[in-house]
């Protein structure tokens, strides 16, 4: 890896993560590890665990372990995602996912990750490529954002 990781600037909130009832453990050096207890809401029709929730589980915490990388002032976002689901898991059950950075270079970085339930049975495998945003692109991406929707008469 070329760039030296550094304390990751973690985000003030995660919406979405906190819906999930999904709590971050750690995210420094390259490395990021979270956990969540399944619910009901996390299960699709058949009583197991909907692959949207590995999905958005294996893209947080890949993310985090990216974020150590994240040169300053940048943003980033998820450009790649691969996801191989191998086992499920019940309500009750409590899951524990790792990421760890594979590159890390200028523009781009590159993590895995895994996701396994608390017996240590693997669940998930997965990959991603982040994209670093610059600070002038990142500031008027989030500017937009934070704009009130106007109705076309």
């Amino acid at each position: 890896m070329s760039a030296v990781p550094r304390m990751p600037m973690l985000p003030k909130e995660q919406p979405f993560l906190e819906h999930l009832r999904a709590r971050l453990l750690s995210a420094d050096h390259g490395k990021s590890s979270l956990e969540v207890v399944i619910r009901r809401f996390h299960l699709r029709q058949g009583g197991t665990v909907h692959g949207g929730v590995y999905a958005t589980i294996m893209d947080v915490v890949t993310a985090y372990a990216v974020s150590s990388f994240l040169p300053q002032g940048h943003d980033m976002v998820t450009i790649q995602l691969s996801l191989n689901m191998t086992g499920t898991a019940k309500v009750g059950d409590l899951l524990t996912a790792t990421g760890e950075v594979r590159h890390a270079g200028r523009r781009t970085a590159v993590s895995i990750g895994e996701i396994r339930r608390e017996d240590g049975r693997l669940l998930a495998t997965g990959s991603a490529t982040m994209m670093f945003i610059p600070p002038s692109r990142a500031s008027a991406a989030k500017t937009r954002r934070k704009r009130p929707a106007t109705s076309k008469s």
